[in-house]
Protein backbone atom coordinates (compact mmCIF):
# COMPACT_ATOMS: atom_id res chain seq x y z
CA UNK A 1 0.00 0.00 0.00
CA UNK A 2 1.23 3.35 -1.09
CA UNK A 3 2.17 5.99 1.69
CA UNK A 4 -0.22 8.82 1.06
CA UNK A 5 1.69 12.28 1.61
CA UNK A 6 0.64 15.58 1.42
CA UNK A 7 2.61 18.42 0.52
CA UNK A 8 2.03 21.64 1.82
CA UNK A 9 4.42 24.17 0.05
CA UNK A 10 3.78 27.46 -1.81
CA UNK A 11 6.93 26.42 -3.93
CA UNK A 12 4.94 24.88 -7.24
CA UNK A 13 8.26 23.39 -8.80
CA UNK A 14 9.15 21.97 -5.60
CA UNK A 15 5.87 20.32 -5.08
CA UNK A 16 5.66 19.27 -8.85
CA UNK A 17 9.50 17.83 -8.03
CA UNK A 18 7.91 15.47 -5.43
CA UNK A 19 5.09 14.71 -7.23
CA UNK A 20 6.86 13.42 -9.86
CA UNK A 21 9.82 12.06 -7.84
CA UNK A 22 7.30 10.14 -5.53
CA UNK A 23 4.90 8.42 -7.98
CA UNK A 24 5.58 5.57 -7.79
CA UNK A 25 6.11 5.36 -3.90
CA UNK A 26 3.24 7.31 -2.78
CA UNK A 27 -0.17 8.96 -3.63
CA UNK A 28 0.61 12.72 -3.52
CA UNK A 29 -1.59 15.94 -2.38
CA UNK A 30 -0.57 18.79 -2.32
CA UNK A 31 -1.56 22.61 -1.14
CA UNK A 32 -0.22 25.90 -1.91
CA UNK A 33 -1.49 27.39 1.54
CA UNK A 34 -2.04 25.95 5.05
CA UNK A 35 -5.83 26.39 4.79
CA UNK A 36 -6.35 24.19 1.90
CA UNK A 37 -3.76 21.65 3.54
CA UNK A 38 -5.97 21.58 6.55
CA UNK A 39 -8.98 21.06 4.26
CA UNK A 40 -7.18 17.93 2.45
CA UNK A 41 -6.12 16.38 6.28
CA UNK A 42 -10.06 16.78 6.74
CA UNK A 43 -11.04 15.17 3.76
CA UNK A 44 -8.54 12.40 3.32
CA UNK A 45 -6.36 9.49 5.20
CA UNK A 46 -2.91 11.48 5.13
CA UNK A 47 0.00 9.57 6.64
CA UNK A 48 3.01 12.21 6.38
CA UNK A 49 3.31 15.41 5.48
CA UNK A 50 6.34 17.66 3.82
CA UNK A 51 5.88 20.80 5.44
CA UNK A 52 7.90 24.60 4.44
CA UNK A 53 8.60 25.67 7.44
CA UNK A 54 8.13 29.51 5.63
CA UNK A 55 4.93 29.29 4.14
CA UNK A 56 4.31 32.79 3.51
CA UNK A 57 3.71 34.96 6.29
CA UNK A 58 2.41 31.56 8.52
CA UNK A 59 4.43 30.47 11.17
CA UNK A 60 5.74 27.24 10.49
CA UNK A 61 6.00 26.16 14.30
CA UNK A 62 2.74 27.27 14.91
CA UNK A 63 1.27 25.44 11.81
CA UNK A 64 2.92 22.08 12.99
CA UNK A 65 1.54 22.67 16.60
CA UNK A 66 -2.24 22.96 14.59
CA UNK A 67 -1.53 19.68 12.98
CA UNK A 68 -0.32 17.86 15.87
CA UNK A 69 -3.94 19.01 17.63
CA UNK A 70 -5.56 18.61 15.02
CA UNK A 71 -3.87 14.20 14.83
CA UNK A 72 -1.40 14.06 16.92
CA UNK A 73 -0.45 10.43 15.69
CA UNK A 74 0.80 12.32 12.33
CA UNK A 75 4.03 12.18 11.14
CA UNK A 76 5.56 15.85 9.85
CA UNK A 77 8.60 16.56 8.13
CA UNK A 78 9.58 20.24 8.54
CA UNK A 79 11.20 21.49 4.88
CA UNK A 80 13.29 24.29 4.69
CA UNK A 81 15.49 26.31 2.13
CA UNK A 82 18.08 27.01 4.72
CA UNK A 83 19.57 25.00 8.05
CA UNK A 84 18.31 27.40 10.86
CA UNK A 85 19.47 25.34 14.00
CA UNK A 86 17.57 27.23 16.59
CA UNK A 87 14.40 26.98 14.18
CA UNK A 88 15.24 23.06 13.68
CA UNK A 89 15.48 22.34 17.22
CA UNK A 90 12.09 24.12 18.40
CA UNK A 91 10.39 22.23 14.85
CA UNK A 92 11.72 18.99 16.51
CA UNK A 93 10.84 20.01 19.84
CA UNK A 94 7.13 20.76 18.71
CA UNK A 95 6.53 17.16 17.21
CA UNK A 96 7.92 17.43 13.94
CA UNK A 97 9.29 14.17 13.28
CA UNK A 98 12.52 15.04 10.87
CA UNK A 99 13.54 17.92 8.54
CA UNK A 100 14.74 18.32 4.86
CA UNK A 101 17.01 20.71 3.79
CA UNK A 102 16.34 22.14 0.12
CA UNK A 103 17.70 21.06 -2.35
CA UNK A 104 17.33 17.28 -1.45
CA UNK A 105 17.63 14.14 -3.28
CA UNK A 106 14.21 11.79 -3.65
CA UNK A 107 16.85 9.16 -2.03
CA UNK A 108 16.22 11.32 1.48
CA UNK A 109 12.63 11.55 1.21
CA UNK A 110 12.15 7.73 0.52
CA UNK A 111 14.74 6.61 3.55
CA UNK A 112 12.90 9.34 6.02
CA UNK A 113 9.23 7.48 4.84
CA UNK A 114 11.25 4.14 5.31
CA UNK A 115 12.00 4.97 8.99
CA UNK A 116 8.53 6.24 9.85
CA UNK A 117 6.34 3.71 8.18
CA UNK A 118 6.80 0.83 10.96
CA UNK A 119 6.70 3.73 13.66
CA UNK A 120 4.03 5.27 12.41
CA UNK A 121 1.71 1.96 12.44
CA UNK A 122 2.68 1.17 16.05
CA UNK A 123 1.44 4.79 17.03
CA UNK A 124 -2.03 4.37 15.30
CA UNK A 125 -2.85 0.82 16.47
CA UNK A 126 -2.23 1.87 19.96
CA UNK A 127 -5.44 2.45 21.90
CA UNK A 128 -5.95 5.19 23.29
CA UNK A 129 -8.17 3.83 26.27
CA UNK A 130 -5.08 1.44 27.20
CA UNK A 131 -4.23 2.71 30.45
CA UNK A 132 -1.24 -0.10 31.21
CA UNK A 133 -0.03 0.84 27.51
CA UNK A 134 0.72 -2.63 26.30
CA UNK A 135 3.12 -2.55 23.42
CA UNK A 136 1.95 -2.94 19.86
CA UNK A 137 4.93 -3.53 18.86
CA UNK A 138 6.94 -6.15 20.61
CA UNK A 139 5.26 -9.19 20.30
CA UNK A 140 5.10 -12.12 23.16
CA UNK A 141 3.81 -14.19 25.97
CA UNK A 142 6.99 -16.11 26.90
CA UNK A 143 7.33 -15.48 31.02
CA UNK A 144 11.61 -14.14 29.72
CA UNK A 145 9.67 -11.26 27.45
CA UNK A 146 6.94 -10.13 30.26
CA UNK A 147 9.41 -10.03 32.55
CA UNK A 148 11.61 -7.41 30.62
CA UNK A 149 8.73 -5.84 29.76
CA UNK A 150 7.23 -5.46 33.08
CA UNK A 151 10.52 -3.93 33.92
CA UNK A 152 10.49 -1.39 31.04
CA UNK A 153 6.72 -0.45 32.38
CA UNK A 154 8.22 0.58 35.76
CA UNK A 155 10.59 3.37 34.32
CA UNK A 156 7.52 5.59 33.63
CA UNK A 157 8.27 8.94 35.49
CA UNK A 158 11.81 7.84 36.31
CA UNK A 159 14.92 9.64 34.45
CA UNK A 160 17.56 7.27 35.35
CA UNK A 161 19.80 6.09 31.96
CA UNK A 162 19.15 2.55 30.71
CA UNK A 163 21.29 -0.34 29.20
CA UNK A 164 19.56 -2.97 27.08
CA UNK A 165 21.47 -5.44 26.32
CA UNK A 166 21.00 -8.38 23.53
CA UNK A 167 21.80 -10.28 20.41
CA UNK A 168 21.31 -8.70 16.72
CA UNK A 169 17.83 -8.65 15.85
CA UNK A 170 16.13 -9.26 19.18
CA UNK A 171 14.10 -5.91 19.09
CA UNK A 172 16.69 -3.58 21.19
CA UNK A 173 15.25 -0.38 19.63
CA UNK A 174 11.96 -1.42 20.02
CA UNK A 175 12.41 -1.78 23.85
CA UNK A 176 13.66 1.74 23.86
CA UNK A 177 10.71 3.07 22.17
CA UNK A 178 8.74 1.35 24.22
CA UNK A 179 10.07 2.99 27.55
CA UNK A 180 9.92 6.41 25.83
CA UNK A 181 6.77 5.77 24.81
CA UNK A 182 5.49 5.55 28.58
CA UNK A 183 5.73 8.45 29.30
CA UNK A 184 2.79 10.21 27.10
CA UNK A 185 4.51 13.39 26.12
CA UNK A 186 3.33 13.90 22.44
CA UNK A 187 6.33 16.58 22.50
CA UNK A 188 9.19 14.97 24.82
CA UNK A 189 11.63 14.12 21.44
CA UNK A 190 13.22 10.80 21.06
CA UNK A 191 16.74 10.74 19.27
CA UNK A 192 17.78 7.66 18.14
CA UNK A 193 21.43 7.14 16.27
CA UNK A 194 23.57 3.97 15.21
CA UNK A 195 27.03 4.58 16.81
CA UNK A 196 28.37 1.64 14.46
CA UNK A 197 27.02 3.43 11.48
CA UNK A 198 29.21 6.50 11.25
CA UNK A 199 32.61 6.98 10.90
CA UNK A 200 34.42 7.79 13.71
CA UNK A 201 35.96 10.98 12.91
CA UNK A 202 32.41 12.34 12.31
CA UNK A 203 30.65 10.98 15.09
CA UNK A 204 31.21 13.28 17.50
CA UNK A 205 29.93 15.90 14.95
CA UNK A 206 26.95 13.86 14.92
CA UNK A 207 26.80 13.84 18.91
CA UNK A 208 27.72 17.03 20.08
CA UNK A 209 27.29 19.01 16.62
CA UNK A 210 29.78 21.40 15.36
CA UNK A 211 29.96 25.81 14.87
CA UNK A 212 30.69 26.95 11.31
CA UNK A 213 34.80 26.46 10.44
CA UNK A 214 35.45 24.13 12.69
CA UNK A 215 36.83 22.13 10.44
CA UNK A 216 37.32 21.57 6.77
CA UNK A 217 33.49 21.55 4.90
CA UNK A 218 31.87 22.63 8.19
CA UNK A 219 30.11 25.64 6.02
CA UNK A 220 27.62 26.27 8.75
CA UNK A 221 26.41 25.31 12.65
CA UNK A 222 25.46 21.58 13.21
CA UNK A 223 22.62 20.89 15.85
CA UNK A 224 23.77 17.63 17.62
CA UNK A 225 22.02 14.94 18.61
CA UNK A 226 22.37 15.49 22.63
CA UNK A 227 21.04 19.05 21.86
CA UNK A 228 18.22 17.24 20.18
CA UNK A 229 16.91 15.11 23.07
CA UNK A 230 16.63 17.73 25.24
CA UNK A 231 14.14 17.30 27.56
CA UNK A 232 13.50 13.96 25.84
CA UNK A 233 15.50 10.65 25.08
CA UNK A 234 18.64 9.82 23.69
CA UNK A 235 18.94 6.08 22.20
CA UNK A 236 22.57 5.22 21.21
CA UNK A 237 22.62 1.78 19.84
CA UNK A 238 25.64 -0.28 19.56
CA UNK A 239 27.34 1.99 22.34
CA UNK A 240 30.31 -0.90 22.51
CA UNK A 241 31.96 0.72 19.12
CA UNK A 242 32.58 4.11 20.43
CA UNK A 243 36.37 4.76 20.79
CA UNK A 244 37.74 5.26 24.63
CA UNK A 245 38.19 9.50 23.60
CA UNK A 246 34.35 9.45 22.95
CA UNK A 247 33.22 7.38 25.70
CA UNK A 248 35.33 10.40 28.19
CA UNK A 249 33.16 13.07 26.12
CA UNK A 250 30.23 10.99 26.56
CA UNK A 251 30.52 10.01 30.54
CA UNK A 252 31.43 13.65 31.03
CA UNK A 253 27.77 15.09 29.09
CA UNK A 254 25.86 12.67 30.70
CA UNK A 255 27.47 13.19 34.49
CA UNK A 256 27.44 17.64 33.91
CA UNK A 257 24.14 17.85 31.75
CA UNK A 258 26.08 19.85 29.42
CA UNK A 259 27.49 19.79 25.76
CA UNK A 260 29.87 21.93 23.88
CA UNK A 261 29.80 22.08 20.11
CA UNK A 262 32.83 21.12 18.25
CA UNK A 263 34.86 24.14 17.16
CA UNK A 264 33.38 26.06 20.30
CA UNK A 265 34.50 26.79 24.24
CA UNK A 266 30.72 27.12 25.41
CA UNK A 267 29.11 24.68 27.42
CA UNK A 268 25.33 24.52 26.51
CA UNK A 269 23.12 22.84 29.21
CA UNK A 270 21.11 19.91 28.32
CA UNK A 271 18.49 18.08 29.94
CA UNK A 272 17.93 14.01 28.87
CA UNK A 273 17.75 10.73 29.52
CA UNK A 274 20.20 8.40 27.77
CA UNK A 275 18.75 4.84 26.71
CA UNK A 276 21.81 2.53 25.16
CA UNK A 277 21.54 -0.47 23.80
CA UNK A 278 24.48 -3.06 23.05
CA UNK A 279 24.80 -6.75 21.23
CA UNK A 280 27.91 -6.97 22.98
CA UNK A 281 28.15 -7.90 26.83
CA UNK A 282 29.17 -4.58 27.98
CA UNK A 283 30.59 -6.15 31.41
CA UNK A 284 32.46 -8.30 29.78
CA UNK A 285 34.45 -4.91 27.54
CA UNK A 286 34.78 -3.36 30.96
CA UNK A 287 36.83 -6.22 32.26
CA UNK A 288 39.05 -6.52 29.17
CA UNK A 289 39.63 -2.59 28.98
CA UNK A 290 37.53 -1.78 26.28
CA UNK A 291 34.90 0.48 28.04
CA UNK A 292 35.41 2.59 30.34
CA UNK A 293 33.75 1.60 34.09
CA UNK A 294 32.80 4.60 35.00
CA UNK A 295 30.61 5.10 31.61
CA UNK A 296 29.50 1.66 31.63
CA UNK A 297 27.85 2.35 35.53
CA UNK A 298 26.42 5.28 34.89
CA UNK A 299 24.29 4.02 31.64
CA UNK A 300 23.76 0.81 33.16
CA UNK A 301 21.45 2.09 36.06
CA UNK A 302 18.39 0.31 35.22
CA UNK A 303 20.01 -2.93 33.28
CA UNK A 304 17.33 -4.97 30.09
CA UNK A 305 18.71 -8.71 29.30
CA UNK A 306 16.24 -9.07 25.66
CA UNK A 307 16.17 -12.53 25.45
CA UNK A 308 17.00 -14.18 22.22
CA UNK A 309 14.32 -16.26 20.11
CA UNK A 310 15.59 -19.73 20.82
CA UNK A 311 14.87 -18.83 24.29
CA UNK A 312 11.08 -17.79 23.74
CA UNK A 313 10.09 -20.26 21.11
CA UNK A 314 6.09 -19.55 21.94
CA UNK A 315 6.49 -16.57 20.78
CA UNK A 316 7.07 -17.80 17.09
CA UNK A 317 3.71 -18.52 16.33
CA UNK A 318 2.17 -15.31 17.63
CA UNK A 319 5.36 -13.45 15.67
CA UNK A 320 4.28 -15.34 12.20
CA UNK A 321 0.90 -14.39 12.34
CA UNK A 322 1.87 -10.45 13.06
CA UNK A 323 4.25 -11.11 10.42
CA UNK A 324 2.10 -12.27 7.92
CA UNK A 325 -0.35 -9.63 8.62
CA UNK A 326 1.78 -6.92 8.52
CA UNK A 327 3.56 -7.87 5.13
CA UNK A 328 0.67 -9.60 3.46
CA UNK A 329 -0.89 -6.76 2.14
CA UNK A 330 -4.67 -7.65 2.48
CA UNK A 331 -4.14 -11.15 1.89
CA UNK A 332 -5.48 -13.17 4.80
CA UNK A 333 -2.08 -15.45 4.84
CA UNK A 334 -1.52 -18.22 7.55
CA UNK A 335 0.90 -20.96 8.04
CA UNK A 336 -0.24 -25.10 8.74
CA UNK A 337 0.78 -26.38 11.87
CA UNK A 338 3.68 -28.60 10.16
CA UNK A 339 5.49 -25.34 8.81
CA UNK A 340 5.22 -23.45 12.59
CA UNK A 341 6.49 -26.57 14.15
CA UNK A 342 9.28 -26.72 11.81
CA UNK A 343 9.64 -22.92 12.36
CA UNK A 344 10.15 -23.31 16.60
CA UNK A 345 12.26 -25.88 16.29
CA UNK A 346 14.99 -24.04 14.03
CA UNK A 347 17.37 -22.26 16.02
CA UNK A 348 17.04 -18.39 14.85
CA UNK A 349 20.36 -17.27 15.08
CA UNK A 350 19.08 -13.55 13.66
CA UNK A 351 16.73 -13.59 16.00
CA UNK A 352 13.16 -11.86 15.43
CA UNK A 353 14.99 -10.16 12.20
CA UNK A 354 15.51 -13.34 10.51
CA UNK A 355 11.94 -13.99 11.19
CA UNK A 356 10.67 -11.22 10.11
CA UNK A 357 12.82 -11.13 7.03
CA UNK A 358 11.53 -14.67 5.92
CA UNK A 359 8.19 -13.86 6.71
CA UNK A 360 7.94 -11.00 4.47
CA UNK A 361 9.77 -13.07 1.39
CA UNK A 362 7.21 -15.86 1.73
CA UNK A 363 4.17 -13.10 1.66
CA UNK A 364 5.81 -12.05 -1.63
CA UNK A 365 6.57 -15.63 -3.32
CA UNK A 366 4.05 -17.81 -2.58
CA UNK A 367 1.15 -17.86 -4.54
CA UNK A 368 -1.55 -19.11 -2.45
CA UNK A 369 -3.04 -18.14 1.38
CA UNK A 370 -1.55 -21.11 3.05
CA UNK A 371 2.38 -21.29 3.80
CA UNK A 372 2.61 -25.10 3.56
CA UNK A 373 6.04 -27.06 5.04
CA UNK A 374 7.36 -27.14 0.84
CA UNK A 375 7.61 -23.12 0.35
CA UNK A 376 9.80 -23.40 3.87
CA UNK A 377 13.65 -22.85 2.41
CA UNK A 378 16.02 -25.87 3.42
CA UNK A 379 18.07 -24.19 5.74
CA UNK A 380 15.23 -24.21 8.17
CA UNK A 381 15.86 -28.31 8.58
CA UNK A 382 19.66 -28.86 8.24
CA UNK A 383 20.07 -27.97 11.70
CA UNK A 384 17.91 -29.57 13.69
CA UNK A 385 16.99 -33.18 12.37
CA UNK A 386 16.31 -34.58 16.00
CA UNK A 387 14.68 -31.76 17.75
CA UNK A 388 12.20 -31.48 14.75
CA UNK A 389 11.26 -35.30 14.68
CA UNK A 390 11.23 -35.56 18.49
CA UNK A 391 8.76 -32.67 18.28
CA UNK A 392 6.38 -34.54 16.22
CA UNK A 393 2.99 -35.54 18.10
CA UNK A 394 2.97 -39.06 16.17
CA UNK A 395 5.97 -41.09 17.79
CA UNK A 396 7.98 -43.34 15.86
CA UNK A 397 6.94 -46.66 16.79
CA UNK A 398 7.88 -50.17 15.08
CA UNK A 399 6.59 -53.35 16.81
CA UNK A 400 8.50 -55.68 18.95
CA UNK A 401 8.96 -59.20 18.32
CA UNK A 402 6.62 -60.89 20.93
CA UNK A 403 8.55 -64.12 20.99
CA UNK A 404 11.70 -65.48 19.34
CA UNK A 405 9.83 -67.07 16.65
CA UNK A 406 9.09 -63.44 15.37
CA UNK A 407 12.30 -61.45 15.07
CA UNK A 408 13.79 -60.31 11.83
CA UNK A 409 17.25 -60.44 11.20
CA UNK A 410 19.03 -57.38 12.32
CA UNK A 411 19.58 -56.04 8.77
CA UNK A 412 16.00 -56.91 7.75
CA UNK A 413 14.55 -54.75 10.73
CA UNK A 414 17.30 -51.64 10.40
CA UNK A 415 15.74 -51.62 6.74
CA UNK A 416 12.50 -51.29 7.75
CA UNK A 417 12.78 -48.77 10.49
CA UNK A 418 14.74 -46.96 7.73
CA UNK A 419 12.39 -46.99 5.64
CA UNK A 420 9.34 -45.96 8.29
CA UNK A 421 11.63 -42.75 9.27
CA UNK A 422 12.04 -42.31 5.45
CA UNK A 423 8.35 -42.39 5.39
CA UNK A 424 7.88 -39.93 8.33
CA UNK A 425 10.14 -37.21 6.84
CA UNK A 426 8.09 -38.04 3.65
CA UNK A 427 5.00 -37.07 5.45
CA UNK A 428 6.39 -34.21 7.59
CA UNK A 429 7.40 -32.37 4.27
CA UNK A 430 4.14 -33.12 2.63
CA UNK A 431 6.44 -35.02 0.20
CA UNK A 432 8.99 -32.13 -0.73
CA UNK A 433 11.44 -34.86 -1.50
CA UNK A 434 14.29 -32.06 -1.58
CA UNK A 435 13.47 -30.90 1.87
CA UNK A 436 12.91 -34.21 3.14
CA UNK A 437 16.28 -34.99 1.99
CA UNK A 438 17.99 -32.08 3.94
CA UNK A 439 16.04 -33.03 7.26
CA UNK A 440 17.50 -36.68 6.85
CA UNK A 441 20.89 -35.01 5.85
CA UNK A 442 21.22 -37.62 2.87
CA UNK A 443 21.67 -36.64 -0.60
CA UNK A 444 18.37 -36.27 -3.08
CA UNK A 445 20.61 -39.15 -5.11
CA UNK A 446 20.19 -41.53 -1.77
CA UNK A 447 16.50 -40.87 -1.12
CA UNK A 448 15.45 -41.69 -4.59
CA UNK A 449 17.71 -44.29 -4.76
CA UNK A 450 16.10 -45.45 -1.57
CA UNK A 451 12.62 -44.83 -2.11
CA UNK A 452 13.51 -46.83 -5.83
CA UNK A 453 14.16 -50.03 -3.94
CA UNK A 454 11.14 -50.27 -1.66
CA UNK A 455 8.89 -49.62 -4.54
CA UNK A 456 8.02 -45.95 -3.53
CA UNK A 457 6.93 -42.98 -5.31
Amino acid sequence: MKTHLLVIDDDREFVTFIRVSLKNECDVFSAHDFACGLEILHDHSIDLVLLDISLGKENGIQLIRTIKKLRHTLDVIMVTGHKDPALLLEAIREGASDYLVKPFATEEVLAIIEKLSPLRKRKEERSPHDNHQESESIVGRSDALLYQLNKARKLKGEDVHVLIEGESGTGKELFARFIHEQEEQDKRPFVAINCAAIPHELLESELFGHEKGAFTGATERKIGKFELAHTGDLFLDEISTLHKDLQAKILRAIEEQEIIRVGSVHPIKVNFRVIAASNENLEALVAHGLFRRDLYHRLCVVSLIIPPLRKRKDDIPLLVERFLKQYGKGRCISCNQTAVIALCEYAWPGNVRELENLMRNLCILVPGNKITVSDLPQWIFRKNTNEYFASSKVPLELELPESSRDFLSLKDYVAKAEKAYVERALSLMEGDKSKAAAILQVSRTRLYQRLKIWGMR
